[in-house]
Protein backbone atom coordinates (compact mmCIF):
# COMPACT_ATOMS: atom_id res chain seq x y z
CA UNK A 1 0.00 0.00 0.00
CA UNK A 2 1.14 3.67 -0.51
CA UNK A 3 -0.53 6.62 -0.02
CA UNK A 4 0.00 10.29 -1.47
CA UNK A 5 -1.58 13.39 0.69
CA UNK A 6 -2.78 15.75 -2.03
CA UNK A 7 -3.39 19.50 -0.20
CA UNK A 8 -4.09 23.02 -1.61
CA UNK A 9 -1.58 25.33 -0.34
CA UNK A 10 -2.16 27.33 3.04
CA UNK A 11 -3.73 30.64 2.20
CA UNK A 12 -1.77 33.21 0.39
CA UNK A 13 -0.33 36.83 0.41
CA UNK A 14 -2.75 38.73 -2.15
CA UNK A 15 0.36 40.62 -3.27
CA UNK A 16 3.00 38.39 -4.31
CA UNK A 17 3.72 34.26 -4.40
CA UNK A 18 3.95 33.70 -0.90
CA UNK A 19 2.31 32.90 2.09
CA UNK A 20 0.49 35.68 4.88
CA UNK A 21 1.49 35.44 8.14
CA UNK A 22 -2.12 33.37 8.67
CA UNK A 23 -0.95 31.00 5.48
CA UNK A 24 2.01 29.90 7.74
CA UNK A 25 -0.04 29.61 11.31
CA UNK A 26 -2.61 27.21 9.15
CA UNK A 27 -0.10 25.33 7.56
CA UNK A 28 1.56 24.58 10.81
CA UNK A 29 -1.58 23.85 12.96
CA UNK A 30 -2.53 21.46 9.76
CA UNK A 31 0.62 20.03 10.26
CA UNK A 32 0.71 19.20 14.26
CA UNK A 33 -2.50 17.50 13.75
CA UNK A 34 -1.13 14.97 11.22
CA UNK A 35 -0.93 11.30 12.04
CA UNK A 36 1.49 9.96 9.28
CA UNK A 37 5.02 10.67 8.82
CA UNK A 38 5.98 11.63 5.14
CA UNK A 39 8.41 9.54 3.53
CA UNK A 40 8.73 12.37 0.37
CA UNK A 41 6.71 15.44 -0.40
CA UNK A 42 6.55 16.97 -3.63
CA UNK A 43 5.56 20.76 -4.60
CA UNK A 44 4.25 22.72 -7.35
CA UNK A 45 6.96 25.57 -8.78
CA UNK A 46 4.95 27.91 -6.86
CA UNK A 47 6.38 29.25 -3.72
CA UNK A 48 3.44 29.07 -2.09
CA UNK A 49 3.32 25.25 -2.21
CA UNK A 50 7.06 25.16 -0.58
CA UNK A 51 6.44 27.31 2.17
CA UNK A 52 2.87 25.06 2.95
CA UNK A 53 5.06 22.31 2.96
CA UNK A 54 7.76 23.30 5.13
CA UNK A 55 5.42 25.09 7.53
CA UNK A 56 3.34 21.36 7.09
CA UNK A 57 6.21 19.69 8.67
CA UNK A 58 7.38 22.39 10.81
CA UNK A 59 4.01 21.50 12.59
CA UNK A 60 4.66 17.69 12.39
CA UNK A 61 8.06 17.90 13.54
CA UNK A 62 9.38 16.39 10.95
CA UNK A 63 12.75 17.22 8.69
CA UNK A 64 12.69 17.46 5.21
CA UNK A 65 12.48 13.81 3.48
CA UNK A 66 13.13 12.95 -0.12
CA UNK A 67 11.44 16.04 -2.22
CA UNK A 68 11.11 17.05 -5.66
CA UNK A 69 9.24 20.22 -7.34
CA UNK A 70 6.99 18.64 -9.86
CA UNK A 71 5.58 20.79 -12.63
CA UNK A 72 2.47 19.00 -12.88
CA UNK A 73 1.48 19.68 -9.64
CA UNK A 74 1.02 23.48 -10.87
CA UNK A 75 -0.83 22.40 -14.17
CA UNK A 76 2.35 23.09 -16.47
CA UNK A 77 2.37 19.67 -17.87
CA UNK A 78 2.04 18.73 -21.34
CA UNK A 79 -2.43 18.44 -20.76
CA UNK A 80 -2.40 22.14 -18.55
CA UNK A 81 -3.50 20.51 -15.71
CA UNK A 82 -6.59 18.80 -17.30
CA UNK A 83 -8.53 15.99 -15.60
CA UNK A 84 -6.74 13.39 -17.37
CA UNK A 85 -3.56 14.97 -16.50
CA UNK A 86 -3.77 15.46 -12.98
CA UNK A 87 -4.87 11.54 -12.34
CA UNK A 88 -2.03 10.64 -14.66
CA UNK A 89 0.26 13.29 -12.79
CA UNK A 90 -0.78 11.65 -8.77
CA UNK A 91 -0.60 7.78 -9.97
CA UNK A 92 2.75 8.60 -11.55
CA UNK A 93 3.55 10.40 -7.72
CA UNK A 94 1.94 7.25 -5.67
CA UNK A 95 4.89 5.50 -7.93
CA UNK A 96 7.38 7.63 -5.92
CA UNK A 97 6.36 7.05 -2.84
CA UNK A 98 7.53 4.06 -0.64
CA UNK A 99 6.03 0.84 -0.54
CA UNK A 100 4.01 1.19 2.84
CA UNK A 101 4.84 4.59 2.67
CA UNK A 102 3.22 8.32 2.55
CA UNK A 103 3.83 11.29 0.61
CA UNK A 104 2.48 14.45 0.75
CA UNK A 105 2.11 16.94 -2.05
CA UNK A 106 1.00 20.34 -2.26
CA UNK A 107 -0.76 21.83 -5.49
CA UNK A 108 -3.39 24.02 -6.02
CA UNK A 109 -7.24 24.56 -6.45
CA UNK A 110 -8.91 23.53 -8.92
CA UNK A 111 -6.05 21.17 -9.92
CA UNK A 112 -6.40 18.96 -6.64
CA UNK A 113 -10.15 18.48 -7.58
CA UNK A 114 -9.29 17.73 -11.08
CA UNK A 115 -6.93 15.36 -10.29
CA UNK A 116 -9.99 13.47 -7.56
CA UNK A 117 -12.45 13.27 -10.53
CA UNK A 118 -9.95 12.03 -12.96
CA UNK A 119 -9.14 9.42 -10.33
CA UNK A 120 -12.92 8.66 -9.03
CA UNK A 121 -15.11 10.18 -11.28
CA UNK A 122 -16.57 11.95 -9.51
CA UNK A 123 -16.45 15.65 -8.43
CA UNK A 124 -16.06 16.85 -5.14
CA UNK A 125 -16.68 20.66 -3.52
CA UNK A 126 -14.09 23.48 -4.11
CA UNK A 127 -11.28 23.24 -1.55
CA UNK A 128 -9.99 25.44 1.13
CA UNK A 129 -6.61 26.08 1.93
CA UNK A 130 -5.00 22.92 3.55
CA UNK A 131 -7.48 20.96 2.46
CA UNK A 132 -7.26 18.14 -0.13
CA UNK A 133 -7.43 14.24 -0.69
CA UNK A 134 -5.80 11.40 0.12
CA UNK A 135 -5.10 9.00 -2.08
CA UNK A 136 -4.42 4.68 -1.35
CA UNK A 137 -2.90 2.74 -3.80
CA UNK A 138 -3.26 -0.75 -2.41
CA UNK A 139 -1.32 -3.89 -3.05
CA UNK A 140 -4.17 -5.59 -5.79
CA UNK A 141 -3.87 -1.92 -7.43
CA UNK A 142 -7.20 -0.09 -6.55
CA UNK A 143 -7.22 3.32 -5.63
CA UNK A 144 -9.56 4.54 -2.89
CA UNK A 145 -9.48 8.83 -2.56
CA UNK A 146 -10.75 9.99 0.88
CA UNK A 147 -11.54 14.14 0.98
CA UNK A 148 -9.23 15.94 3.64
CA UNK A 149 -11.39 18.55 5.09
CA UNK A 150 -10.60 20.92 8.24
CA UNK A 151 -13.94 20.91 9.28
CA UNK A 152 -14.04 24.95 9.63
CA UNK A 153 -16.95 26.97 8.83
CA UNK A 154 -17.52 27.38 4.98
CA UNK A 155 -18.43 30.54 5.28
CA UNK A 156 -15.08 31.79 6.09
CA UNK A 157 -13.34 33.85 3.12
Amino acid sequence: MRQLELRRHARRDPNADRLSAEGRAQAEDVGRAAVATFDVVFVSPAQRAAETAAWFLRGAAQQLPDHAVVPGLGGQDSSGGSVEGMAAGVRALLQRVPEGGRGLAISHTPLVERAALGLTGIEIDPLGECEGVLVTLSDDGSLRVDELRLGRDRSEP
